[in-house]
């Protein structure tokens, strides 16, 4: 006799694992694609000098929290938000009122309003400046390397690389953390830009998250034998723009992951499978607008980082509760 299961549609796999060579092709794209031109940025500290002039350099500017620093004969300039260079042309322009061709030289001397960020399973999870030309690798080393935890009376590192990630102005940028750390290959060891967020899951622990189209996004405790459909329940209901025909299940590293798309409507009438979720497992709902998974990632890693933060936010506060 026939199992009912079997006339049941599959769910559908829509993509195909990256090699080595296409992650670091596409991570050359990509890098190219989010080079930023540095800005100053409140809290930065400028050093500003006039050839021949002594008596106008000056060491030790702040910028102030209004944006701006204070210059003798000019008096205040805007500076967030401006190049070093646009920065040299204004003071040069407002001083030549004064001065006769002056030859203008700024010097960032602190750049403290440059930042990245790293979370999950390092020594000293946190928010660092970014005050010089830091490469992955030394972020994790400045975080104190992958935290350790005892397994059979035994020191291992619980971080789970294959599931990392590092997301730049909401992009996740294909590098291969596994290939980096325990294989050396320094071609993914990339320079740090402003605003970067690194992720390094834990093995140990088993969550799934719920996002997208629905009405309570979050990370949820992974339990056995937890289904797609029961899961989706977790996020109390859709959004109106919701596609229930194409939710996706997100597997692996997010910068090279295994999707899979199931009808939920379907699901629920009985004629397509459910999917058992795995740790670490996102599903993600798109709305009727978005085709293409380049857009849908695009939604889905501000999410995660934003319910990530507010956990950490969350742990600190309550941290500083019980002091």
């Amino acid at each position: 006799m026939v199992r009912p299961e079997a006339f049941k549609t599959p769910p559908q796999q829509v993509t195909r694992r990256l090699t080595t060579e296409e992650k670091l092709s596409q991570l050359r794209q990509l890098v190219a694609e989010t080079r930023l031109q540095p800005t100053l940025g409140k809290g930065d500290v400028l050093s500003i000098s006039v050839y021949d002039e002594p008596d106008l350099g000056v060491s030790g500017i702040p910028i102030r929290p209004d944006g701006r620093i204070s210059f003798p004969l000019i008096g205040d300039v805007q500076a967030a938000g401006r190049s070093v260079e646009a920065l040299t042309a204004t003071v040069t322009e407002r001083l030549s009122r004064f001065v006769i061709e002056p030859r203008v030289s700024v010097i960032v001397t602190e750049l403290n309003s440059l930042n990245y960020t790293i979370n999950g399973e390092v020594t000293k999870p946190g928010v660092y400046p970014l005050v010089t030309d830091v490469s992955l690798t030394q972020a994790i080393a400045r975080a104190g390397g992958f935290k350790k935890g005892q397994f059979r009376s035994s020191s291992v590192e619980v971080a789970d690389l294959s599931t990392a990630f590092i997301a730049r102005e909401g992009r996740v940028l294909p590098v291969d953390f596994t290939r980096l750390f325990r294989q050396g290959d320094l071609r993914f060891d990339i320079a740090l830009q402003d605003g970067d967020y690194i992720n390094i899951p834990s093995g140990l622990s088993k969550e799934v998250y719920i996002v997208g189209e629905v009405n309570k996004p979050a990370q949820f405790a992974f339990r056995e034998a937890m289904p797609m459909s029961r899961s989706l329940a977790l996020a109390e209901g859709f959004t109106r723009e919701a596609d229930l025909s194409r939710v996706h299940i997100v597997r692996g590293s997010l910068s090279n992951p295994q999707l899979i798309v199931v009808d939920f409507k379907d699901v629920l009438q009985g004629r397509a499978q459910d999917v058992p979720l795995e740790p670490n497992d996102i599903v993600y709902v798109p709305p009727t607008y978005l085709a293409q998974w380049s857009q849908m990632l695009n939604q889905i890693v501000p999410t995660i980082t934003a319910i990530q933060t507010g956990i950490i936010l969350g742990n600190s506060v309550g941290g500083s509760d019980g002091n």
